[in-house]
C-alpha cells in the first residue's frame, strides 16, 4: 500500500530513509540541495501524521479535571472554578459530572447529570458554588459520557472538557488571576507502566510557593511517590502520598527548589490504578498562579506494566445524590450567562 507521501509524488517514510542513506550523484551544491529537500519532505510527512499521536489525543469520552476549588487561600486569595463542556456532535449527548472532595474516600460522589445539545457549549460558572454543587473546599471533577450510552463507535461519545480556576485580585478591588486546567484524558494519567514528569518548578519560599496535587481514578487506595529533583537532576527529597479511592489531595511542597522537576510514580494500588499528578505554582505577592499537569512517559522506567484493566470503561463512584439533572434549564442558561 502506498504511503501518504507516495500519493504526493514524493517517497514515503521507508523509501525516503533509504534514499537518505544512499550516495547521490552530482556536484556538491546539487547533492546538498537534494539532501535538504529530502529532509524537509521527511519532516513534513512526520508532521502530517506518520508519527502522529492517536485520535484519543484530541477528544475523549472520559475526563478528569485534576483540581477544582471553592475556597479561600493564602494572602487574601479566594479560589473558584469554572467548568466548560462542548458537544461536537449533531445529536444530544448525556454526560455525568462528579465532584471528588479532597482527602476523602469517594466511592460515592455528588453528581450532576446534563444533556448537551448539538454543538452546544455549557459553562458552569463557579461549578462548586451555590448554583451547582454548593460545596466549600477543593477536590477534583470526574466528567464522562453516560455509561448507559452504546458508544459504538467510541467517537460517538467523545466531547471536550476544560476549566479555569481563578482568584479575585487580592491587592485590588477589580480583576482576577486565573489558570486554565484543561480536562485530562486517561492517556495523560500515570499508570504502572509510566512515570509522570513536570519541570521548571519554582518553590523558593519567598517569591513563589508550589503545591503538589494528585487525582485518582482508582477504585482502591493508591500510594504515589513524588521525587523532587534539582535542575541538575539530583533527587532532593521523595514523598509518598496515600490517595483515597477516587480521591484527591493537594499539599504544599516543603522542599525548596528553583527550576527543578517532579517525577510522579505508583508505588502501591490496584492493577488498573490510574492517577494524574500536577504542580501549581503561585506568586506569593500577587496570587497569580500557573498549573502544570505531569506528562506520562515510559522513559526512565523499567518496571513491567500491570496494564489498565480489561479495556472496558473504568468503574465510577456511585451517585451519593443527584444535585440536579437538566437539559433545558442548565444547558440553556449556563451558556448564556
Amino acid at each position: 500500500m502506498s504511503s501518504f507521501g507516495d500519493t504526493l509524488g514524493v517517497p514515503g517514510e521507508a523509501g525516503l530513509l533509504a534514499r537518505l542513506a544512499q550516495p547521490l550523484r552530482g556536484s556538491f551544491a546539487e547533492v546538498t540541495m537534494k539532501r535538504a529537500h529530502a529532509v524537509v519532505v521527511f519532516l513534513c510527512l512526520a508532521v502530517l501524521g506518520l508519527g502522529a499521536s492517536p485520535a484519543s489525543a484530541q477528544l475523549t469520552l472520559d475526563w478528569m479535571v485534576p483540581a477544582a476549588a471553592n475556597s479561600p487561600g493564602l494572602n487574601g486569595t479566594d479560589w473558584h472554578t469554572d467548568l466548560s463542556l462542548h458537544n461536537p456532535h449533531v445529536f444530544d449527548l448525556p454526560v455525568v459530572i462528579q465532584f471528588l472532595p479532597t482527602e476523602t474516600v469517594n466511592t460515592e460522589a455528588d453528581t450532576i447529570l446534563l444533556t448537551l445539545g448539538p454543538w452546544q457549549t455549557v459553562n458552569l460558572w463557579d461549578v462548586l458554588g451555590a448554583a451547582h454543587f454548593a460545596v466549600a473546599g477543593s477536590g477534583a471533577l470526574l466528567v464522562y459520557a453516560d455509561h448507559d450510552l452504546l458508544c459504538d463507535p467510541v467517537s460517538d461519545c467523545e466531547f471536550l472538557v476544560t476549566s479555569r480556576t481563578y482568584t479575585l485580585n487580592p491587592s485590588a478591588s477589580e480583576g482576577e488571576f486565573g489558570q486554565t486546567l484543561a480536562g485530562a484524558p486517561s492517556w495523560q494519567g500515570v499508570d504502572w507502566a509510566t512515570l509522570g514528569y513536570a519541570a521548571g518548578l519554582l518553590n523558593d519560599g519567598v517569591n513563589f510557593r508550589a503545591n503538589v496535587g494528585i487525582a485518582s481514578w482508582s477504585s482502591d487506595w493508591t500510594s504515589v511517590v513524588v521525587d523532587v529533583q534539582s535542575a541538575e537532576g539530583d533527587i532532593l527529597e521523595s514523598f509518598t502520598y496515600r490517595v483515597p479511592p477516587y480521591g484527591h489531595l493537594q499539599r504544599r511542597l516543603p522542599t525548596l527548589v528553583e527550576g527543578g522537576s517532579l517525577v510522579f510514580w505508583l508505588d502501591d494500588g490496584p492493577a488498573n490504578a490510574l492517577i494524574w499528578g500536577y504542580v501549581s505554582v503561585v506568586d506569593q505577592l500577587t496570587g497569580d498562579a500557573s498549573f502544570q499537569l505531569a506528562q506520562p512517559s515510559t522513559v526512565g522506567f523499567a518496571a513491567a506494566a500491570k496494564g489498565r484493566g480489561t479495556g472496558e470503561r473504568r468503574s465510577v463512584p456511585r451517585p451519593r445524590q443527584v444535585v440536579y439533572s437538566s437539559r433545558s434549564e442548565v444547558a440553556g442558561t449556563a451558556s448564556d450567562d
